[in-house]
């Protein structure tokens, strides 16, 4: 059974990548992130919330990790392979001032 949700399920994630990315309030594509590798993750997260949400978190290494492991079974469209790029990402832009 879990194999027919498989591709549905892709296709509702794909349609909902493509449908957040250019239905997102102005506010949440007009926050100014570092535009380095791994920001065009972070702007997938904008599927369920703002831009502004996710990165005015500011976490270590674990609170980051935590977080995407959390965001991903929840449904967040981030790949296995993709997830360090974008934990590199965050901790190099959005780390906790003790950075734990």
């Amino acid at each position: 059974m879990w194999r027919s949700l498989r591709a549905p399920a892709i296709l509702a994630f794909t349609a909902g990548i493509a449908v957040g990315l250019r239905l997102a309030p102005a506010s949440a594509q007009n926050t100014p992130i570092p535009r380095t590798p791994g920001w065009e993750l972070v702007m997938r997260c904008v599927i369920c919330h703002s831009v502004e949400v996710a990165v005015q978190q500011r976490f270590g290494p674990k609170g980051w990790s935590d977080t995407l492991d959390r965001m991903i079974k929840y449904g967040a469209p981030i790949p296995p392979e993709d997830k360090e790029q974008l934990l590199v990402y965050l901790l190099r832009h959005y780390r906790d001032a003790d950075g734990r």
